[in-house]
């Protein structure tokens, strides 16, 4: 009979994966997952695609026109006049805008290159809230079944007649107080897990738990090189691209003093 429980077991696993135990998180995996399912980074990602089509229509060089004229009504004396006329912009119109279009979608690149830097931050920091808030947990059980012996060894020491009654209360008041500090442990985790599937869109946490040691925080760089990455953060680099796209939006508003010419032809 054993023999066949087995491989019905496997097959179970096999035809519903759920059933399976879930492997523990570790940053890496939720980094990962942060990156492609986050729904600002996804929405920065769209924006990203937006500005870049504006750059391709930025481009475009006005559409030529064709145009047809009626003079009188009569079929006898009426005359028909077939038009074709193209526009050139003069001013430097085009390249402002080009150069306008092409510093939005730059902007748009660097804020995409912020907010992964951000959810980047935003999972380490609720991946070891998580990883403490499981190890704080796994204490505070250890705590309890320690209490849970104190308490039976008190008891046991009552009936003997070795120790006062007053003992006995004082150690279940203790494991009371163990307890309770059970419930918040248990409390904290669940939050910590929910803010952590929350950084890719989660509303509850599909994880069982999360791998990974408290103690390993990531290490932080020299000073010096700290301030290289202020100076070519993406928050910066924006800026500065922003500043050159509202030069670019000047500089078009300036070419539009001058007027285009519209070359035709017809007969």
């Amino acid at each position: 009979m054993r023999r066949h429980l087995l491989p019905l077991g496997l097959a179970a696993l096999f035809i519903n994966p759920s059933l399976a135990p879930a492997a523990p998180l570790d940053l890496s995996a939720a980094l990962e997952t942060a990156i492609r399912a986050n729904p600002e980074l996804a929405a920065a990602r769209r924006e990203l695609q937006a500005l870049e089509a504006t750059v391709v229509q930025a481009q475009a060089r006005p559409n030529p026109e064709l145009a047809m004229q009626f003079e009188d009504t009569r079929s006898a004396t009426r005359s028909t006049a077939l038009q074709l006329n193209q526009p050139i912009e003069l001013g430097g119109k085009r390249a402002a805008r080009i150069d306008a279009a092409e510093r939005g979608r730059d902007a748009a690149a660097a804020e995409l290159r912020g907010k992964l830097a951000e959810v980047r931050a935003a999972v380490t920091v609720a991946f070891f809230d998580t990883l403490v808030a499981q190890e704080r947990l796994r204490l505070a059980r250890d705590a309890v079944e320690l209490a849970q012996r104190a308490t039976e060894v008190a008891r046991r020491r009552v009936l003997a007649g070795k120790v006062s009654p007053i003992e006995e209360t004082r150690a279940r008041v203790a494991e009371s107080g163990v307890r309770v500090e059970l419930r918040t442990a248990e409390s904290e985790l669940a939050s910590a897990r929910t803010r952590l599937a929350g950084t890719w869109g989660d509303a509850s946490p599909r994880f069982e738990s999360v791998d990974g040691d408290p103690g390993a925080l990531p290490q932080l760089p020299p000073p010096a090189e700290l301030g290289r990455r202020i100076e070519s953060s993406p928050r910066i680099a924006r800026a500065r691209i922003e500043v050159e796209r509202r030069l670019a939006l000047v500089e078009g508003g300036r070419s539009r003093r001058v007027p285009n010419v519209t070359v035709s032809l017809g007969a």
